[in-house]
């Protein structure tokens, strides 16, 4: 299988100019441990390495560059001027209008990769959680949530959403309605599973 992008060399040449180099190291990082997850999970590797590799690519934009883009799209104004949300939206609608990505989960991995969804598909939760885990990340945990992961990708997205989500109330921010939802979702879902339903 393939996946449908018109010009991948210049999809690669993008990144490489829109991306700090740290971040593209990040890139290709979450592109081998998305990989890695979609073998020991089942998920379609072609896909998580495309969707990794590409999930942060309008993650370097200026403020001004992001919300010409925001308005071009027609994606929600919430997002003007909120370049941590907005950067995955913005990703998404670049590689569907710009390079010819069709695949809706691909797409959806990037949209969503920053806030998770409820309703996630194997692929997001792949996508969403190798972002958080691969190996060029620095925080004290690392070691533990790698191993979570290849274990249990759903209980690793749960702690995670759980994280984000008691880190975004100590600092006083807005916590996006797609990240709670999701945290229930995940939460509900693994409840399920362990009462075999």
């Amino acid at each position: 299988m393939s996946i449908n992008c018109t010009d991948r060399d210049s999809l690669e040449d993008f990144i490489k100019v829109n991306l700090k180099e740290s971040r593209y190291r990040h890139s290709l990082g979450v592109e081998d441990m998305a990989v890695k997850l979609a073998g020991l999970h089942g998920a379609d590797a072609e896909k998580a390495a495309f969707a990794g590799r590409y999930h942060d690519l309008a993650k370097n934009f200026d403020t001004e560059t992001m919300d010409s883009y925001i308005r071009k799209y027609g994606l929600s104004e919430d997002l003007i001027g909120n370049n941590a949300l907005a950067h995955s939206k913005v990703g998404a609608a670049i590689l569907e209008n710009e390079f010819g990505v069709t695949d809706r989960e691909i797409l959806d991995s990037v949209r969503y990769h920053t806030t998770a969804r409820r309703n996630m598909t194997l692929l997001d939760e792949v996508i969403f959680v190798a972002d958080v885990v691969e190996d060029n990340r620095t925080y004290s945990d690392l070691d533990y949530y790698q191993d979570l992961a290849y274990r249990d990708l759903d209980r690793a997205c749960l702690e995670i959403l759980d994280y984000t989500i008691g880190d975004l109330t100590a600092k006083g921010k807005v916590i996006d309605r797609d990240t709670l939802e999701a945290r229930d979702w995940v939460f509900n879902k693994i409840k399920e599973t362990k009462n075999g339903k």
